[in-house]
């Protein structure tokens, strides 16, 4: 990836929120849509972030944020079908729209 490539990605990611979208997100972002599912301890080894920020993290990507405000739609969180106590994450149809506008730029 070129500057220019990573400049219109990073601009992309800003477009959800021009002020406050963490790098992390868009880390996380990339990783599930590179994976095209995870589970959360995988996201929390890949990332070295702790349980609870892979949580709030999710949390925040998903529909509804920890603290209730609206989330940015992006992921999906779904239960394991092969181990239902665990939980996977994917992107949303607005994180395939978003993951391919950035393949595309």
């Amino acid at each position: 990836m070129d500057l220019d490539q990573l400049a219109r990605a990073l601009n992309a990611f800003a477009a959800y929120d021009p002020t406050g979208f963490p790098v992390h997100y868009a880390q996380l972002f990339l990783y599930v849509a590179r994976k095209g599912h995870c589970a959360f301890a995988e996201l929390e080894e890949e990332l070295n972030v702790t349980n609870g920020g892979i949580s709030r993290a999710v949390a925040a990507m998903g529909e509804t944020r920890a603290n209730g405000r609206p989330g940015y739609r992006l992921l999906e969180v779904y239960r394991d079908p092969l181990e239902p106590r665990r939980y996977q994450v994917r992107l949303s149809p607005f994180g395939h729209a978003l993951f391919k506008q950035l393949r595309d730029s």
